[in-house]
């Protein structure tokens, strides 16, 4: 537990600060309720610290070697509603409570997916955050149904407001706790159309994933233009690091098989496969189930956005094939 709250902590109250520029950040209205926002962080911090080892381990090994933590963003998901209701204007009304900027809109090749990220006021060393939703009606309609079942209604934006008009605990209450509670069939039924068309397998996982974890933090990310560890000027040479210590990483393609992007685009990105949990579902069911993973991140130039091809690559860490496969248990 004392290398989970340390792992926390370095994500949360790093021992340096790095200047807007070196972190890729350009955002000058100044932090609103700072304070608030700070404790909704450390709570979901640590709670993403208890279910990630690899994260933990990963922070451990490159603090013992000297390295600056900088948590580049976050990720959420969510989705999109039979009524339109959009998951993703639903996370923003409270982000911008806070100050930070509504930035580009993404598209994600080959996904019915919808993603925008956000940028943290300059003056402050919180990550941006990346929020996607997925268009539920673009699924077959066995998904769809299941999934409307349990996610309509949800998405109101009176519900975000009135959890941030109660504080910190609400909001983080909000993000960190499943809203919606299938039984282990109702997920399974969805991943099975996944496994009879590839086509939209990384879709299903996705949509799986989603209804079980809700929007808790689907991954941080560790920026390496901050790092300073002697050795390692590329994400090529963190990947290597990492790998060399026993983290197993996703595989989703890249030059090295590894890295997503590149400098030519000016941003590169990798990830290690989700470390699993056991996930208690409505029937009783327990199931060991993907969740979250932990990101490394290289800006080139200054490139303070994010790309849907490599989002695309990073998104399928939670696939159940790159992980541990769902097995019930008692």
């Amino acid at each position: 537990m004392a290398q989970v709250a340390q792992a926390a902590r370095m994500m949360t109250r790093p021992a340096k600060s790095f200047a807007a520029l070196s972190r890729c950040v350009t955002n000058p209205q100044p932090a609103k309720h700072a304070e608030v926002f700070s404790e909704v962080r450390e709570r979901l911090f640590q709670a993403y610290a208890e279910r990630t080892p690899t994260a933990v381990r990963a922070l451990d090994i490159l603090a013992s070697r000297g390295g600056s933590i900088h948590n580049d963003h976050m990720a959420l998901r969510s989705f999109v509603d039979s009524q339109g209701r959009s998951g993703r204007e639903f996370f923003e009304t409270i982000f911008t409570h806070f100050g930070y900027a509504v930035e580009d809109s993404l598209v994600i090749p080959g996904l019915c997916v919808n993603a925008r990220w956000y940028e943290p006021p300059e003056e402050t060393n919180w990550p941006k955050i990346f929020v996607s939703e997925m268009r539920i009606d673009e699924l077959p309609d066995p998904a769809a149904e299941i999934l409307y079942r349990h996610v309509d209604g949800f998405y109101d934006v009176q519900r975000a407001k009135a959890a941030l008009a109660d504080g910190a605990g609400a909001v983080a209450e909000l993000l960190e706790t499943p809203p919606w509670n299938p039984t282990a069939q109702e997920e399974q039924a969805i991943r099975q159309l996944g496994r009879e068309d590839p086509k939209i397998d990384n879709a299903i996982e996705y949509a799986a994933w989603t209804l079980t974890h809700g929007h808790r933090i689907n991954h941080v990310t560790i920026l390496l233009n901050t790092l300073g560890l002697d050795g390692v000027q590329t994400l090529a040479d963190l990947n290597a690091l990492l790998q060399s210590q026993g983290l197993e990483f996703n595989p989703a393609g890249g030059t090295d098989g590894w890295t997503q992007g590149s400098r030519a685009v000016d941003l590169e990105q990798s990830s290690t496969i989700a470390d699993s949990v056991e996930h208690v579902f409505a029937c009783g069911s327990r199931v060991t189930v993907p969740c979250s993973f932990l990101e490394l991140i290289q800006r080139h130039n200054g490139f303070r956005g994010f790309l849907g091809q490599n989002a695309k690559g990073i998104f399928s860490s939670t696939n159940v094939q790159r992980s541990s496969q769902p097995a019930a248990v008692a």
